[in-house]
């Protein structure tokens, strides 16, 4: 059953055209986070949700979705939810596998809150492991962010740490991994979005980068971004890096 899931997980990412590799790592969890944290329209939801308290409402059912999303661990096929991916990361940070996540398993209809019924049972029951599992708390972050100095730490603007930070000659790898447009695979995330930004040009852009390989796929989705709205795309990415400093 466990390869027949890793099959289905991996042939869906396939489609998708993106990786997102697991064990996720904090500073990929972190992002997860705080990118759905911040679409938050009531204060009062958003220091429930940074407490990791998720009440029934129409805010939290969509922060719910938004994270699964982001954490790599959403099917867009089926609208289920990647019970593989989740054990992967529980087994990855020394947990046993909960029987439980089983009955996570199996589609939805996709809306926020079917996603936030399928899961919250288990969230509650699983509350501490999946915290610790996906560094939810800021011991276990910062230990990880302490132990990998290679990454983007802390308090740092993206355009500061990649500056300089050119992969065999292409120029913009490591913000575009930052801004979460491109994966660690060199993949374009379909989902990233670019608000205020033409949709159709997005997705032409997109369509592009992915004729192409290896870390040239940045630079082909930035230089074309860029090409025809120059502005939107620098007012959006300006907006991102001063977020970054944040997460």
């Amino acid at each position: 059953m466990n390869v027949l899931l890793k099959i289905a997980t991996f042939l869906c990412l396939c489609e998708l055209g993106y990786s997102w590799q697991y064990p996720r790592n904090a500073d990929q969890t972190l992002w997860a986070f705080k990118t759905c944290q911040r679409e938050a329209k009531d204060q009062k939801f958003l220091e429930k949700w940074k407490k990791w308290e998720l009440p029934a409402s129409d805010e939290t059912y969509c922060y719910v979705k938004c994270v699964w999303k982001n954490l790599g661990s959403y099917n867009d096929a089926d609208n289920s939810i990647k019970i593989e991916a989740i054990a992967q990361q529980f087994r990855s940070r020394g947990l046993n596998v909960p029987a439980s996540l089983q009955k996570v398993a199996g589609p939805t209809s996709g809306s926020c809150k079917d996603v936030y019924q399928k899961t919250i049972k288990f969230f509650l029951e699983q509350k501490a492991n999946i915290q610790h599992a996906y560094y939810g708390t800021k011991a276990e972050s910062d230990k990880w962010f302490a132990a990998h100095p290679e990454t983007k730490p802390k308090g740092v603007k993206i355009s500061q740490f990649c500056k300089g930070k050119e992969k065999s000659g292409c120029k913009h790898y490591c913000s575009m991994y930052y801004f979460r447009l491109v994966d660690e695979d060199n993949l374009v995330v379909p989902f990233r979005k670019l608000p205020g930004y033409p949709e159709p040009k997005l997705q032409e852009c997109r369509n592009k980068a992915r004729a192409t390989t290896g870390c040239k796929v940045a630079d082909v989705l930035y230089e074309c971004l860029k090409r025809d709205f120059p502005t939107y795309l620098s007012m959006i990415l300006q907006n991102y890096d001063n977020e970054s400093e944040y997460y």
